[in-house]
């Protein structure tokens, strides 16, 4: 029974079915388990967003920054679920917003 929970926890496609169900544009890069936690390592996969204020579209990536999505328990076990989310730059001279995140929905 050990190996069949240590295959479920590195398993990516286990992962980003239960934890990003409904959600898009989201893929589980890495999966790790070590001293009772499960760290889940996801990013967006667009191809970039819409601002939102002009809704002028950008792919081009100012910065990145890893949140904490989710701290779940499950099975007895810690999960840490750690998103990586790009800023984007707004391309349109005239928005007040220079740089925004990308988004993250059903």
């Amino acid at each position: 029974m050990a190996g069949e929970v240590l295959d479920m926890q590195a398993d990516e496609s286990f992962w980003d079915s239960l934890v990003f169900d409904g959600i898009d544009d989201v893929d589980v890069e890495a999966v790790t388990a070590a001293f009772g936690t499960v760290d889940v390592m996801a990013r967006g996969r667009a191809a970039g967003a819409a601002c939102p204020d002009c809704g002028r579209f950008s792919n081009r990536v100012h910065d990145s920054y890893v949140g904490r999505l989710k701290d779940l328990p499950l099975g007895g076990q810690s999960v840490v679920i750690r998103l990586t989310v790009r800023r984007f730059l707004c391309g349109a001279g005239d928005c007040p917003r220079r740089t925004f995140a990308e988004p993250f929905g059903h």
